[in-house]
């Protein structure tokens, strides 16, 4: 059968992450030690079990078959205005113009926005490198992707500026601990890159899945969506990373005009979202103590972080190029210009059953010669963070020559 594909479709890319993580697990043998440092799943003892068992129980008793029931296509009714106030417990994020819809996690908010905002030909602007099921879904939706460069501390203004001027259907950025890179965009350049945004009229897609899971360095910084008074910024969020991404629970805070689209897309791609986990997370919000969950988690990530990158101080040769990161759940390391990441990811996959990412699909044009590697280190256990660091070590030896 000679099958017509969507061209858009097929520029999307396999995820590097199943690739490398099946590649590791492949043709395992009794008391091989498999160690995945590929994936972005938070830590099993940062979910809270016990939690969702007692609300699970708690929401069936008092609304009985209603949990089990479609969703509705906004979402929760009594979920939205519990986001509203725990976005805004610490300054104004979501304001009056703005309203919520309840997604399939974040995944689909960034889905839902491609295809209400892009036509095929359309320029995004990206930071690069990002996050490749954000790229895989702009490009089905049509878009011609634009890199801006990064610098330590977010994206490159001027590089941003001058993509701006050509014209886009919006900016996407990752501005907490960005996934790959975990930089985390100043507040300087948060008000920058908003009043860009307003002066080139371009809407931006805020990111937000790892904020909270700060854990060193500055004290909080308001998402680029807190100086919106323009309703140009879109804003994302998910409880992915801090309940349970199981849950598939996530949402998009917008301009109350723009939500009923999403609403009409929420119809077609899902026709609502999953009544018990929206229920659960209701609950969630009203009892717990978000700070305290939070710290809990955060000290978590703060000693897996720690062991990481202090083992690879101990470990790793001296040209790998490295920082300790003050939240999220990725260190991104550089090896030496010449090494190919992939070349040293397939080695450690195929020989030391260690999965780590190579960067290269990060970087929107995926350059052979990527040198840059991202490692998890909120799934793994410390002790198999010391032992996957310490192997790899070995390895960064026989490629840093």
């Amino acid at each position: 059968m000679d099958y017509k594909i969507n061209e858009n479709l097929c520029q999307a890319k396999l995820s590097i992450i199943r690739r490398i993580t099946d590649l590791a697990q492949a043709e395992k043998k009794p008391g091989d030690r498999v160690v995945l440092f590929s994936s972005g799943q938070p830590a099993d003892e940062a979910i809270p079990l016990e939690m969702v068992k007692e609300y699970t129980a708690r929401v069936i008793d008092k609304y009985g078959c209603e949990v089990l029931q479609y969703g509705g296509h906004k979402g929760y009714p009594a979920l939205i205005p519990e986001i509203r106030r725990f976005l805004n417990k610490d300054g104004t994020v979501a304001s009056r113009e703005d309203d919520f819809v309840i997604t399939y996690g974040s995944s689909e908010a960034i889905f839902a926005v491609g295809n209400a905002f892009i036509l095929p030909g359309d320029r995004v602007i990206v930071e690069d490198p990002t996050y490749l099921n954000a790229t895989n879904s702009f490009r089905y939706c049509g878009a011609v992707l634009v890199p801006v460069k990064t610098d330590p501390d977010g994206v490159n203004l001027e590089a941003l500026e001058e993509a701006m001027k050509g014209g886009a259907a919006f900016f996407y950025t990752i501005p907490n601990f960005g996934n790959p890179s975990s930089i985390t965009m100043s507040l300087e350049k948060r008000k920058a890159v908003h009043k860009l945004a307003v002066k080139y009229q371009i809407p931006i897609l805020e990111d937000n899945p790892y904020g909270y899971l700060r854990f060193s360095g500055n004290e909080y910084i308001p998402p680029i969506k807190s100086f919106d008074r323009e309703g140009i910024v879109l804003y994302m969020g998910t409880f992915s990373k801090i309940v349970a991404p199981g849950m598939r629970c996530g949402f998009l805070c917008a301009n109350k005009e723009l939500i009923p689209r999403f609403v009409v897309f929420k119809g077609v791609s899902s026709s609502g979202n999953i009544n018990w986990s929206q229920y659960i997370i209701t609950e969630f919000l009203k009892n717990v103590d978000m700070n305290e969950h939070i710290s809990r988690i955060s000290a978590i990530y703060e000693k897996k972080a720690l062991a990481m990158y202090n083992k690879m101080k101990e470990c790793f040769h001296p040209a790998v190029q490295y920082t300790m990161p003050q939240g999220g759940m990725f260190i991104w390391a550089k090896l030496p210009d010449g090494v190919r990441a992939t070349d040293f990811c397939l080695e450690a996959a195929k020989r030391l059953k260690i999965a780590v990412v190579p960067g290269n699909d990060f970087f929107i044009g995926s350059p052979e010669d990527c040198s840059f590697i991202r490692l998890n280190f909120s799934k793994p256990s410390v002790e198999d963070i010391e032992y996957g660091i310490e192997k790899l070590g070995e390895l960064t030896f026989r490629y840093c020559i």
